[in-house]
């Protein structure tokens, strides 16, 4: 992610050179760039950019490009030579050093009088359910899957052991963002239930 610092470096009588970078407020303007590895990342990203519904989300106009090691102030007299200069604007961008807030989940259920090939597969036709992709099992041996819903991504693992003789016991810990993490433990919840019950 990107952020603008500093007004548009469009020269005239009265703006010369570009100023310096101005105080931080409200108005800031950010530029965000999505790299994507397949066309459902694509459209994931792009549907939510373009429902967010606060402050203003827009594409930008004409030709956009981002340059460095060049002299900006020849390469703008240059594209001043070749296009009215009313439509340049060019833009000094600083890395902004933000992370996205991770989201944590667990459920943990005691189940009486069941074996626990029954909750492996109740566990299993779960995750088929949400099409959940089987990403293979952790350093301690937790059955790890990653699933994508309409309110983010998540990483699910779990863990399934017996207690005495009639108990089973299962962990499962949901990592993810947004609301992604509650809506997936509220669905195993209630699927589980489902098919244990």
């Amino acid at each position: 992610m990107y952020k603008s610092a500093g007004d548009c470096r469009c020269r005239d009588e009265t703006s010369g050179r570009a100023e310096a970078e101005p105080e931080m407020s409200d108005d800031r303007v950010y530029l965000v760039v999505v790299d994507y590895d397949d066309e459902r990342e694509r459209k994931r990203a792009e549907y939510l950019l373009d429902n967010w519904d606060e402050g203003s989300v827009d594409t930008l106009d004409g030709m956009a490009r981002t340059v460095k090691g060049v002299d900006i102030d020849e390469l703008y007299d240059q594209l001043a030579a070749k296009v009215p200069e009313e439509e340049l604007s060019t833009y000094e961008l600083n890395r902004v050093d933000t992370e996205a807030t991770r989201v944590q989940e667990t459920i943990d259920e005691t189940f009486d009088d069941i074996n626990a090939e029954r909750v492996e597969w109740a566990m299993e036709s779960v995750m088929k359910k949400r099409k959940a992709v089987d990403q293979g099992t952790t350093s301690d041996g937790d059955s790890l899957w990653a699933v994508y819903t309409k309110k983010g991504r998540a990483e699910i693992r779990y863990d399934i052991r017996e207690q005495g003789t009639s108990a089973v016991e299962l962990h499962v810990v949901i990592d993810g963002f947004g609301e992604a993490p509650a809506f997936l433990r509220d669905f195993i919840q209630e699927e589980i239930g489902y098919m244990i019950t």
